[in-house]
């Protein structure tokens, strides 16, 4: 098992991420690598140096999704360690292609025809991390990532090889590591012991929802008994049984949708967003700026979800995007519970 090294990160309640550290002593690799932050970095160094591993060591950074928890911080190590950068092939593709801050603004536009109001969008752009770090992700780009994608291997220094899959749906790109021999699973954000990963809507042609829910399912089948090591909090003892709890969650959500439009004509995302259980004090009203950008985010995502399976459908009002059930709430419910069925 590799050490874990939490290293601080400037995030809500998550205070740090976990980088993973596999070594054989003379060379190291980490998977995931804090932020471009002095104060990251150097508790990531310092964690090093206390479980015995000489940062020096340090060859490869294999990165599991783009996140600025995750990704950035490598920008630092990279530089200073002459270490080389591995990085999901979706998400590298993302961030060279596109870019990470044209890909927010996409979603910020997007959330505005979705019924946004201005005021709202002001909040979310003045507390977004993501719109405040365009540099960070600049200087990712210049250290010159490679790319890693499903079936590729990884030989980790004294722990064998580790197998990528692709886990898309908490980013485009996301990939998770495995090793059969030890039955281990480096998890990133795609599982987390204590809370729910988040799964944000980008594009309205894209399905991320539908990506997450098959990569739940995907390592509830092929991991099933193993250790779980993610990207925040302590391993996951039973992947598979966490796996498939977050599913139930995102069931659950989505039948409470399909239950919140069965009371109205139609509504936009943002309006379905503001009668969503949240599950903060307050609901809705209790959510900080960034809170409502991820709850918007979460609330587009399960509606796309909805509309690729028939349940909604979507239109435009007066130049907003709504939605309105397609199909009678009892044929909804027949619908995800089948849904379900295919995909756990």
């Amino acid at each position: 098992m590799p050490f874990r090294v939490e290293a601080w990160i400037p995030i809500g309640d998550l205070g740090s991420v976990n980088v993973y550290a596999f070594t054989d002593g003379a060379s190291t690799v980490l998977v995931d690598s804090g932020m471009f932050s002095g104060k990251s970095v150097y508790t990531l160094l310092k964690g090093l140096r206390r479980v015995g591993v000489d940062p020096r060591s340090v060859e490869r950074i294999v990165v599991t999704h783009y996140h600025v928890d995750h990704l950035t911080g490598a920008a630092i190590l990279c530089e200073a360690l002459g270490a080389e950068l591995m990085l999901a092939r979706g998400d590298l593709e993302l961030l060279l292609r596109v870019g990470v801050e044209e890909y927010f603004r996409g979603a910020l536009e997007l959330l505005a025809l979705a019924g946004t109001p201005r005021e709202v969008l002001e909040e979310i752009k003045r507390y977004s991390p993501a719109l405040r770090v365009a540099e960070a992700y600049s200087a990712v780009a210049e250290v010159g990532p490679k790319p890693l994608g499903e079936g590729d291997s990884i030989e980790m220094p004294g722990h064998g090889d580790y197998l990528v899959l692709e886990t898309p749906g908490h980013t485009p790109g996301h990939i998770v590591l495995v090793s059969h021999g030890r039955r281990e699973v480096l998890l990133g954000d795609t599982v987390l012991p204590d809370i729910t990963p988040h799964v944000s809507l980008h594009s309205i042609y894209s399905d991320p929802l539908g990506n997450y829910l098959s990569s739940l399912s995907r390592i509830a089948s092929e991991t099933a008994g193993y250790l779980g090591l993610p990207g925040h909090g302590n391993p996951v003892k039973d992947v598979a049984a966490r796996a498939r709890e977050l599913m139930r969650h995102h069931v659950e959500r989505l039948e409470e949708i399909v239950y919140i439009l069965s009371r109205l004509a139609g509504a936009t995302a943002f309006e379905v967003a503001q009668r969503v259980g949240w599950s903060v004090a307050g609901g809705w009203g209790g959510l900080p700026p960034l809170g409502k950008y991820l709850a918007l985010g979460e609330t587009l995502s399960h509606l796309r979800r909805l509309e690729v399976l028939g349940v909604v459908e979507r239109l435009e009002v007066e130049g907003k995007l709504q939605w309105r059930l397609a199909v009678n709430p009892l044929d909804a419910a027949s619908l995800l519970r089948e849904s379900f069925g295919r995909s756990g």
